[in-house]
């Protein structure tokens, strides 16, 4: 009896001992991805959690002080602060706690590096000790399936601009052009009335039309709008009156994305773009520009619109 006892209590030992030298004081969940998109454009989405949504391999609940709470499985996911290019989020599981970071840094204009870890502290229970060590491994492993879920969301530009943005050459360089100013932001009676007059002096050149009216509407003051309006033609045309010739260096780049709706839509997608603009550091040479693919005078019903958005670049 006392041989066992003394062989129990030796196995024991070197059991306990096993798991303080093979299973450490603390255990890193560290993982991270390489993604081909802009570092600004990626952070400013995942800062707004409502974005998750639409990524996110669990579920979505939301918690007494209205914080998002994102499950999957067996753990739980809270953004609890914010910094620049950083997201602090707190992981809950059955035995564990931990706070890691979120951290997403540029590597080029197109491409980041997304790191995202923390550490778990074992236990000096060796119960315990063995419990969080195995979740611990297995936290591990459901992060790398949510930042994987991330790599395939943010490599799509489309997802995190809202829009598919593609770069394009400039096709229609000649152009015939007019502009108004009008009080409040133009109607579709003030737009209509100077793409005819610009369709009208086409015509009696004996010139034809190569592509959509162009629309640019700005403003200084939110009271006076300058509505600037255009149509490429096949060849030159002299000027006359208030119609002028404008040219476009033809094989340019420039930004395309199409939008369906109305003016309200149309705002948005110019803002898109114009994130997508800062964040990969393009510079505009010439004005950006609506082109009017549908004729508004013959379709009332906004939704029902169908304009491209062009933004020239370099």
């Amino acid at each position: 009896m006392k041989k066992s006892s003394v062989a129990l209590f030796v196995f024991f030992l070197i059991l306990i001992a096993f798991l303080y030298l093979f299973i450490p004081n603390s255990v890193s969940i560290n993982q991270e991805v390489f993604i081909k998109s802009n570092a600004q454009g990626i952070y400013r989405n995942l800062g707004v959690e409502n974005n998750w949504k639409q990524w996110w391999p669990g579920t979505i609940d939301k918690s007494d002080n209205l914080n998002q709470i994102f499950k999957l499985n067996s753990y739980t996911y809270t953004v609890t602060d914010k910094s620049v290019s950083n997201l602090f989020i707190l992981i809950k599981g059955n035995h564990i706690a931990a706070k890691t970071l979120l951290h997403v840094i540029p590597l080029k204009p197109d491409s980041i590096k997304l790191i995202w870890g923390g550490k778990i502290l074992t236990s000096k229970n060796p119960v315990k000790r063995i419990q969080k060590y195995f979740e611990a491994k297995a936290l591990k492993k459901e992060m790398k399936k949510i930042i994987g879920k991330m790599d395939e969301f943010f490599s799509d530009n489309a997802n995190i601009y809202g829009i598919p943005i593609k770069q394009e050459l400039v096709v229609d360089s000649i152009l015939v052009s007019t502009n108004a100013v009008s009080t409040g932001y133009p109607d579709t009676e003030f737009i209509s009335n100077r793409i005819n007059k610009l369709k009208n002096y086409i015509r009696s050149q004996s010139a034809k039309e190569t592509g959509y009216p162009m629309l640019n509407v700005s403003t200084s003051d939110s009271i006076n709008f300058l509505t600037k309006v255009a149509i490429p033609v096949n060849k030159r045309l002299k000027d006359s009156g208030s119609i002028s010739y404008k040219w476009m260096l033809g094989g340019g780049k420039i930004l395309v994305t199409e939008i369906k709706g109305g003016p309200h839509s149309i705002k948005e997608g110019f803002t898109k773009m114009e994130y997508y603009v800062n964040d990969y550091k393009r510079v505009a040479p010439a004005i950006p520009f609506q082109s009017l693919l549908t004729d508004r005078m013959k379709e009332p019903d906004t939704s029902k619109w169908i304009t491209r958005i062009f933004y020239p670049v370099m």
